[in-house]
């Protein structure tokens, strides 16, 4: 009966052996040297017998007749491995859906065994597994020494298919624009079997988009070695590639392409991007803030002086009064800064979050009915030092932030949970890996895309409409996480909601300490007392010394003044016997506070110092305060802040 062949082989004795002792007996033959013409050969003729070399180049004979078995309509064809090294090769040949072997050797024996195949694809007498290899025995007459050789060349083969098959990058082989070879990283990427990656043309793995790089990539014929997705990785199933390609000397027709999947070090980089440049934004509203409070400090000044004598009624009195809420209005907004850019001074005491937790979402709860809260925390305490007063403040930040997104209503979800935290992720924060509590505010809202996420931490940023918020929320819950050594990230989709997670250090001491009776704090509204005795202040801005000077003379003070720090040197040496206090601003142009400090100390020791900044506590003041200073009053204040501070230092 006429069967319709294929044989695949390199060897171009063997395949006009076979050719024509094939169509001798009257069958039709198509023969190919390599495993991917063998392919292309196979998408438009269908062999009844198909006759394939272990050992052939583009594409390896056992791999092809694995691909072979995948395709429908080579179900039913009868697959023979003819090879000299069928007996060294480690192969289960039922994996990859062979029906019979036969082992090279003199052409008579050859050809006696192949005849005897392709009768038994009429009628398979035996299944693969009970099979011995057709023309072993016959193998006896090769010298030894060749099939020594032929074991070891394998066995190379071997360790070098361990060594691809064990890499992280992708290795794909092009041959002639198609690919001939594929490890298994390269499968994983790619997401497709290895036998629709054979024989594929790399650029239709990719978006259109990205094809024509990949067409560069191969069209290389100046023997460099280009690489795409350096500054513009490749996206592919949601990674990001760059891609190498190595031109194979003396084979034009072949590169080889190596595939690193850059995802994760991407995300280090924009996370270590995004963290300096929340940096920077930091140390610029920490700068605006401390401008502004100075300019509000001249402002303030004076407004204290003229409004002192008057009452409720008198004339004047309304628009004087106004303008302090506006000045107090505008310090809460440098307060809101500064806490973004350096925090404010915190209390840290041992708290429970799910207690802060529970308190700040019930109060949520209870002014906002349409909005539904969940909470899930857990049934043992999740201990932490924080100030939780301000960890309420930036719960309830983010829960406003919630009901913003979800105008029609919605559900707001809030958990907690302990978590270990490694250098992975804590590294671009520059904090220590450990036991954290993770606490969730998920909201089923209008969520977010990419470029709003990128900026939702930086001051004055808002999505909402103008006159309807100022943007420093956010900012402002950013500032108080970091200042707790802790982490604030954020996922969200378009339609589909947002979840801030924050992340705390968790404290060693599971149980929470008994509480400590606090001393009630009793302020009085009563005029400023009169106070004597000569004080020095201190300030390179002309309008602050002049608001202190009429704040401090109208607390019946004897005041002298120094515009900076080397003038305030000078005049205290010549004035040390008779200045019993000094108010002290810490950033000045010529000398900085800490050092007039410094000195000024070392010439009279017992002498009292008032740090004043438009910057809060934190830093260089908290530097300051811990040699000994005697206290910190923060820019804009008025005269009864004024005349408390110095009565408080003063006794």
């Amino acid at each position: 009966m006429k069967k319709k062949i294929l044989v695949v082989d390199d060897n171009r004795m063997i395949l006009k052996f076979l050719s024509n002792l094939l169509e001798g007996k009257g069958h039709e033959v198509q023969t190919c040297e390599d495993g991917l013409s063998a392919l292309s050969l196979l998408t438009r003729y269908r062999p009844d017998i198909v006759f394939v070399d272990l050992i052939i180049p583009k594409i390896g004979g056992d791999k092809l007749c694995q691909i072979i078995r995948t395709m429908e309509h080579m179900r039913n064809c009868y697959l023979v491995i003819i090879s000299a090294a069928v007996a060294e090769m480690d192969l289960d040949f039922r994996k990859i859906g062979v029906n019979t072997c036969i082992a090279k050797g003199p052409f008579g024996q050859m050809g006696k065994h192949v005849l005897a195949a392709i009768e038994d694809a009429n009628a398979p007498s035996k299944p693969i597994s009970e099979q011995e290899i057709r023309g072993i025995a016959s193998m006896d007459g090769i010298p030894v020494y060749a099939r020594r050789m032929t074991k070891e060349l394998l066995g190379r083969n071997r360790h070098l298919e361990t060594i691809l098959e064990s890499m992280n990058e992708g290795i794909v082989e092009v041959y002639t624009g198609r690919v001939v070879y594929a490890n298994t990283a390269a499968v994983k990427l790619f997401g497709i079997p290895l036998e629709n990656l054979l024989s594929a043309e790399p650029r239709e793995l990719f978006d259109e988009a990205d094809r024509p790089r990949i067409e560069g990539l191969l069209e290389n014929d100046k023997g460099e070695r280009p690489t795409v997705g350096l500054t513009r990785p490749l996206e592919l199933n949601g990674r990001q590639l760059v891609i190498r390609s190595f031109p194979v000397k003396r084979e034009a027709d072949t590169t080889i392409l190596l595939i690193t999947d850059v995802t994760d070090r991407r995300n280090l980089e924009y996370q270590l991007q995004h963290v300096r440049r929340m940096d920077a934004i930091g140390n610029l509203a920490g700068g605006i803030a401390h401008n502004f409070n100075n300019l509000l400090m001249g402002i303030q000044g004076n407004v204290s002086i003229l409004i002192q004598d008057k009452s409720p009624g008198d004339p004047g009195y309304d628009e004087l009064a106004g303008m302090e809420r506006c000045i107090d209005s505008g310090a809460n907004l440098t307060r809101q800064l500064l806490s973004f850019a350096k925090g404010g001074r915190y209390s840290l005491d041992l708290m429970d979050i799910n207690e802060i937790i529970e308190g700040s979402t019930g109060m949520f709860a209870r002014t906002r009915r349409e909005i539904h809260v969940v909470c899930r925390l857990q049934e043992d305490p999740i201990m932490a030092e924080v100030d939780a007063a301000q960890i309420e403040l930036a719960l309830m930040d983010l829960y406003v932030n919630a009901w913003h997104a979800m105008s029609a209503g919605g559900t707001l979800t809030v958990s907690a949970s302990p978590v270990s935290l490694d250098d992975t992720f804590v590294k671009p924060y520059h904090l220590a890996a450990g036991r954290y509590v993770r606490i969730d505010v998920a909201d089923t809202g209008s969520g977010m895309d990419a470029k709003t996420i990128e900026r939702i931490f930086e001051p004055f940023f808002t999505t909402r409409p103008m006159g309807e918020g100022t943007g420093l929320g956010l900012a402002s819950v950013f500032g108080i996480i970091k200042r707790h050594h802790g982490v604030i990230t954020v996922e969200s989709q378009v339609g589909r909601g947002t979840t801030f997670s924050v992340y705390l250090p968790m404290a060693r001491i599971l149980e929470k300490p008994r509480e400590k009776d606090k001393q009630r704090v009793v302020t009085s509204e009563k005029r400023p007392k009169k106070g004597s005795g000569t004080i020095l202040v201190v300030d390179d801005e002309e309008y602050i010394l002049n608001a202190d000077k009429a704040m401090l003379n109208e607390l019946g003070y004897e005041v002298l003044l120094a515009g900076g720090g080397k003038e305030a040197l000078r005049v205290f040496e010549e004035n040390q016997d008779r200045i019993k206090l000094l108010i002290l601003d810490l950033i000045m142009p010529d000398l900085g506070g800490e050092i007039v400090y410094d000195r000024i100390k070392a010439i009279k020791p017992d002498v009292r110092v008032i740090l004043s900044s438009g910057y809060s506590i934190e830093g260089q003041a908290e530097s300051i305060l811990k040699k000994g200073c005697d206290g910190f009053i923060q820019k804009p204040y008025n005269l009864s802040q004024l005349a408390r501070k110095i009565e408080e230092i003063l006794s």
